[in-house]
């Protein structure tokens, strides 16, 4: 039992110095929350830090990409990978047992832009006699007619909305409020009716959740028992919903930033919305 103490004590003490050594709080942050997600999963299996084998950082790499974008797996097996080291450097494990574990890129790199065909396609598919299907075919259409990234869009508040001159319907959405990506995209009209048909539909539940005003987010979930003041959309629920509608089409490997490169790929006179 005191050896067992011992480990853990020196286990904690690798993982404070490793975090502690982090330059960015950003990345602090990221890691440690892989980390305390990795111990709760080995728990889950009734094991341990030291126990932990190849195998068992490949189930837990799938049981991320379940969950999440393969790019949030690759920064988490990041952490792991890296923290490995620092525990192997103080001899507390022999080995490495995520050194050269990953998610699977098979399939990834065969398209790496959601052309034209597809995204007309793709935003057919929603059904727009559902508010379901109103607030997807929104949130398609913000990424691939605007090219937004996910986390902007899940940042919109209905204030964003601004006027816009410079654009045929007059109105634009500011993205990207406080960072260096911060600009007005104007509104095409397919954009703007989307956006419309969504709010019009939803006004009903937003004021019985109090979830409209300035400062309320614009896209919100569905859900008639949302919580009060209207729940932002999250960016692995944006992921599942792309990945659902990819399905769809015959390509599960289809992701947000896929959409947003056919936004850029569109020529100027095919409709696309360029930046004010």
């Amino acid at each position: 039992m005191t050896g067992l103490r011992l480990a853990a004590g020196r286990l904690d003490a690798c993982r404070w110095a490793f975090l502690a050594r982090l330059g960015s709080e950003t990345t602090r942050r990221v890691y440690a929350a892989a980390l305390v997600q990795f111990d709760a999963w080995l728990r889950e299996q009734d094991k341990g830090w030291l126990d932990a084998t190849p195998e068992d950082v490949n189930a837990f790499c799938q049981f991320l990409l379940a969950r999440v974008s393969p790019p949030t797996v690759g920064i988490r097996l990041t952490a792991l990978r890296k923290f490995y080291t620092e525990l192997a450097a103080h001899h507390l494990v022999e080995r490495n047992p995520a050194r050269i574990v990953g998610p699977s890129t098979r399939g990834r790199r065969e398209t790496t832009v959601c052309d034209a065909p597809m995204l007309t396609a793709l935003l057919a598919l929603p059904d727009k006699r559902t508010l379901v299907g109103l607030r997807d075919a929104c949130v398609l259409r913000l990424l691939g007619e605007l090219g937004l990234r996910v986390s902007e869009i899940c940042l919109l508040r209905q204030q964003d909305v601004v006027r816009c001159p410079a654009v045929e319907t007059g109105l634009g959405l500011q993205v990207g409020r406080g960072t260096r990506w911060a600009r007005t995209v104007g509104l095409s009209p397919a954009v703007k009716v989307a956006l419309d048909d969504y709010l019009r539909r939803d006004l009903p539940l937003r004021r019985l959740a109090k979830g409209f005003g300035p400062e309320a987010a614009l896209i919100q979930g569905t859900a008639a028992n949302r919580p009060v003041g209207g729940r932002s959309l999250t960016p692995r629920f944006i992921f599942k919903l792309v990945r659902r509608y990819g399905e769809l089409l015959d390509y599960p490997a289809l992701n947000p930033q896929m959409i947003r490169r056919a936004a850029r790929a569109k020529a100027p006179e095919e409709g696309s919305v360029t930046n004010v």
